[in-house]
């Protein structure tokens, strides 16, 4: 049967395709705002290095009869993954591989027969989103647009964000295999072994999808690191060894050549300082570049992402703990090869810890603060780890030895056998504690009987010139009450397939904090850059039992010539914030907003919220003298609770004028 386009459907797909061109323009205009003139020239000498790289054929190189030697030995690392082989998680995980039943982020893929590479190749390039096929080896991989995605099936011909496609080639899966051929458990490493194979048969290098960002390459160096090191030096035949070793070198090669540098020197740079690490590691006979220099950047790098008070430079608690898990991972191999990394980046690494654990609330999570795609340097699919800042806590505690940074509660994993994590649980620190240079407030106290656990942002926005994971959210508040969730941030949903809904939930009015005249305080350019930045700052700090904390940003200053200054306070029956803008005259309309969970019942009595849950109520939420209020639900209130997912809220708005006085929002605790 012949099938003919309708006219509809060709302007459909038009208007498609040149909604995806604006898109990229957008990203191409955004970034350029975001660069120096030195990475002008960077860019412009990058890209004449992949006009040269694309003229390289296609495909794996032979190393000879060297490639075939034994590989390198790691006995420690055998022996704690062995430990992790009966955990129920990672039970699951292999019973979901030999089955077939895989999943990632979320979502199905269809079942794939790695023993013939020529069924599985479509495996490897399946986008879940819309059914279609990214590009392979056919493409090279500096010709694939990974930003023209759609976050649903339709005429437009894109695929779906590419961050599902890149999922499943982490190899994460061999994570738990590892764990399997340590503990000695039949056909293990056969499936390991094929899973590799088929992986490389589908996606030489350099061509197609797989072979854009530098932190794929460096996740999956990682995990063909742990299948060695789980099989030891003799587990592997001569020609899967050479096989092992081409991976190796075509990872490392690519991540040497390409470096993330200036206002993409975020944890992608951690990343390939990892990478480069563990291709040295694996491949020591190529010389001691690679991993002398993953070391150097690794350990620069450590002490520009985590900040002398432990917060993480990026402004997100999960992407603060996959770099801290990047540095952990690289710190435990690097001392146990004999060559440890420097004192200065164990420290960083216990003081972003630290951090974690401040913000944390008593059940193990942390509020999700700016960015996070779910991204593990440790995995075992399909797990999505809520508590993921709990358990990278608690590695850090196995690492260096210091039970005071377990978490209070954390989900069993993989990941604790392989930094010998210590049995137990820890205390959070009590009270008001202040990061000053990160610019978080965290406090934790029992008000009318209740553990009140509360975190307050007057820091930047964000890392670089991009602030590409940081959202727009100074002056915000998130607020737990036992455990129970009651200010919640907005989330993330997806990347470059989230375009309007990711710039909704990047920008102010997703958030706990205050908006004048409907702005957002800073304004988002494209998925990862802004148009302009609020620059936040600390103003007062006071401790003790009627403690206060005050911050100040500019975000309205050119367009409305005021700053907004917030001040969290202990009042006598729970919080209170004051607002005030500061210059107003005359008077601005504001909005103060809260984002809540679905499933707490907010009620109205003369404007006051009463805010409860299964329980009874938790709390109410009075507004400022002269403030109305006003309950969002539906579209208009929404967040996300996993990458790719989006669920209700509820929202509290309360709306007035606002000038030089303080309003302030009353949050009394019920008992």
């Amino acid at each position: 049967m012949v099938h003919f386009e309708t006219a509809p459907a060709r302007r459909r797909g038009r208007v498609g395709r040149i909604g995806a061109r604006l898109s990229r323009l957008r990203w191409y205009a955004g970034r350029l705002r975001a660069m120096s003139a030195a990475e002008v020239l960077h860019r412009l000498e990058e890209a004449r290095r992949k006009r040269a790289w694309r003229r390289r054929p296609v495909g794996w190189e032979d190393g000879g009869e060297r490639a075939q030697a034994p590989l390198p030995d790691f006995p420690g690392l055998r022996r704690r993954l062995a430990l992790a082989a009966d955990l129920p998680a990672v039970r699951e995980s292999l019973a979901r591989t030999r089955e077939g039943r895989l999943r990632f982020l979320g979502r199905d893929w269809p079942p794939a027969a790695f023993a013939d590479p020529r069924e599985s190749a479509g495996f490897w390039l399946h986008d879940p989103v819309t059914g279609g096929r990214w590009p392979g080896r056919e493409v090279s991989s500096f010709l694939v647009d990974v930003r023209s995605t759609s976050h649903q099936p339709g005429p437009e011909g894109t695929l779906g964000d590419v961050k599902y496609v890149w999922e499943p080639s982490r190899l994460q899966v061999l994570h738990p295999l590892a764990a399997a051929v340590a503990a000695g458990e039949d056909g293990a490493l056969d499936t390991g072994l094929r899973l590799v194979r088929a992986w490389m048969d589908a996606n030489p290098p350099y061509g197609g999808v797989h072979w854009v960002s530098g932190i794929e390459l460096a996740m999956r160096l990682v995990s063909v690191l742990l299948l060695v090191a789980a099989a030891g030096p003799e587990g592997f035949a001569p020609d899967d060894r050479a096989r092992l070793r081409a991976f190796v070198g075509a990872h490392a090669h690519h991540l040497a050549a390409f470096p993330s540098l200036h206002s993409s020197a975020n944890n992608h740079r951690v990343a390939e300082g990892l990478g480069l690490l563990v291709a040295g590691l694996l491949m020591p006979e190529a010389g001691s570049g690679w991993e002398a220099e993953g070391r150097a950047i690794l350990e620069a790098e450590a002490l520009r992402q985590i900040l002398p008070d432990g917060v993480g430079a990026e402004q997100s608690p999960t992407y603060h703990g996959f770099t801290v898990e990047m540095l952990a991972l690289a710190a435990l191999l690097a001392r146990e090869a004999g060559r440890p990394l420097s004192g200065a980046l164990h420290e960083r690494l216990e003081r972003g810890a630290a951090f974690l654990l401040a913000l944390m609330d008593e059940t193990g999570r942390v509020p999700a603060i700016g960015d996070d795609d779910e991204g593990r340097v440790l995995g075992q699919p399909p797990d999505r780890e809520p508590r993921y800042a709990a358990s990278v806590a608690a590695a850090v505690a196995g690492l260096s030895g210091r039970r005071d940074l377990l978490p209070p509660a954390r989900d069993p994993h993989l990941r604790d056998a392989v930094f010998a994590v210590p049995e137990g649980a820890g205390l959070p620190p009590e009270g008001l504690t202040v990061f000053r240079a990160g610019g978080y407030t965290a406090i934790r106290e029992r008000i009318a009987g209740r553990r009140v656990h509360a975190v307050f942002d007057h820091g930047p926005l964000g890392y670089l010139t991009l602030a590409a994971h940081g959202h727009a959210d100074a002056l915000a508040l998130w607020l737990a009450l036992d455990g129970q969730p009651v200010l919640i941030d907005a989330g993330t949903f997806l990347y470059h397939s989230g375009q309007g809904r990711r710039t909704v939930l990047r920008e102010s009015l997703a958030h706990n904090t205050l908006a004048v005249s409907g702005a957002s305080q800073s304004v988002a350019a494209a998925g990862f850059s802004w148009t302009s930045r609020a620059q936040a700052s600390l103003l007062a700090e006071a401790p003790g039992p009627d403690w206060s904390v005050t911050g100040v940003h500019d975000g309205y200053l050119r367009r409305f010539g005021v700053r907004h200054r917030r001040r969290l306070s202990r009042s006598p029956a729970g919080l209170a914030v004051a607002d005030r803008l500061d210059g107003a005259s005359p008077l601005l309309p504001v909005e103060i907003r809260f984002l809540l969970p679905p499933d707490l019942a907010l009620s109205r009595q003369d404007g006051v919220v009463v805010v409860s849950h299964a329980s009874g109520a938790l709390c109410r939420i009075r507004p400022p003298s002269g403030f109305g209020t006003t309950l969002v639900r539906g579209e208009d209130a929404v967040h996300s609770t996993a990458f790719g997912h989006l669920a209700p809220a509820q929202r509290i708005v309360f709306f007035g004028m606002l000038g030089a006085d303080e309003a302030v929002t009353e949050i009394a605790i019920l008992s």
